[in-house]
């Protein structure tokens, strides 16, 4: 028989015991998040050179800023769910620790700086100087105009390359991505029992396939939904004024569908212009599922990686499907994975 096992390392603390834990991920945000519920008064164990030590408020052991890893699983097949770093602390009853992935560490960092021109690596690469966070090496070359910040912070510039460049930025843990795609091998921490908090930790790519049987592994499928590309007529332009006031298009999708205009100012590579135009068209034209399916803590999965669904009663939907956003819940009534499945692959 299975038994659901925790262990939370928060600062210099780590636990094995905790009232409830909420964790939310998505390709769509690049902000991770976590609540982690505890007693108002417990015993935590102290990893420094004392083996334990007892507390009476649970709420003055931790600070803001300190480092948070949440590993969940069953027996010791723990996974890591989350890291980051807590972003606020509720003392009340129970204590309620809010934490954040490692876009907080972008939030403390003011950019103060102006290019008329620059690489999209190169200006990554500014924001994050100084902070724990590795750029992935998918991350695509391209020259950005006129990139002019004053009193922004790290999540404001990512902020901008979400919403006027039309780019998925989104973190796996620590390793950030921005661009027109998304990290093609993920990655996910490696279990090893007895490791204090402040030991590096060691990655593995995820290679193997969630699996989920509709009406057998999957708890609950009612707000999964399939829906096919052909059902929608879409085009999607993406347009950019050249300094001389001339248009350069970008087109995706099809002829005489819906048109939806992205207007690009900051960039005029023709390739670029194309792939915004295609991704965009594909979060409204695709063959795949729409919503979200909920299941046990195993298969373990997150944003980015594949599921492969199987349907007796509707067998041409069987396929792998790309997870776009998982929450993982975790307490004394058990664990569940609500993962939204999107793209067929």
């Amino acid at each position: 028989m299975f038994t659901l096992k925790c262990e939370i390392k928060i600062g210099s603390y780590t636990f094995y015991s905790v009232q409830e834990v909420k964790i939310k991920r998505s390709l769509h945000s690049f902000v991770d998040t976590a609540f982690i519920t505890i007693p108002a008064s417990a015993a935590i164990r102290y990893t420094g050179k004392l083996p334990t030590k007892s507390v009476f408020s649970s709420a003055d052991q931790f600070a803001e800023g300190n480092k948070v890893e949440i590993w969940l699983g069953y027996d010791d097949d723990r996974q890591l769910e989350f890291e980051g770093f807590v972003k606020r602390i509720n003392a009340a009853s129970p204590c309620v620790i809010e934490c954040e992935g490692y876009s907080w560490q972008l939030q403390q960092k003011g950019v103060l700086d102006s290019n008329k021109t620059i690489e999209l690596k190169k200006l990554l690469t500014k924001i994050t100087e100084g902070t724990d966070i590795i750029l992935s090496d998918e991350i695509p070359d391209l020259n950005l105009n006129q990139a002019y910040f004053t009193g922004k912070t790290g999540t404001d510039i990512l902020d901008w390359l979400k919403k006027d460049l039309y780019m998925n930025v989104y973190f796996e843990g620590k390793l950030l991505y921005a661009g027109f795609d998304h990290m093609q091998s993920p990655k996910a921490g490696v279990y090893a029992r007895g490791r204090k908090a402040t030991d590096p930790l060691s990655y593995r790519t995820i290679e193997n396939n969630a699996s989920y049987k509709i009406g057998d592994t999957v708890i609950k499928d009612d707000e999964l939904k399939f829906r096919k590309a052909s059902d929608a007529q879409v085009l999607v332009k993406a347009i950019y004024i050249d300094k001389k006031n001339q248009p350069h298009t970008a087109e995706a999708g099809d002829a005489n569908g819906a048109e939806t205009t992205l207007h690009i100012s900051h960039f005029e590579d023709r390739k670029a212009l194309q792939k915004a135009a295609e991704n965009k068209l594909s979060t409204l034209k695709y063959d795949g599922y729409e919503g979200k399916l909920i299941a046990f803590l195993q298969p373990f999965a997150f944003p980015g990686c594949k599921a492969k669904i199987s349907d007796d009663k509707f067998t041409a939907r069987n396929g792998t499907y790309r997870i776009e956003s998982t929450e993982v819940t975790f307490g004394a009534s058990g664990g569940r994975r609500i993962a939204e499945i999107g793209i067929k692959i």
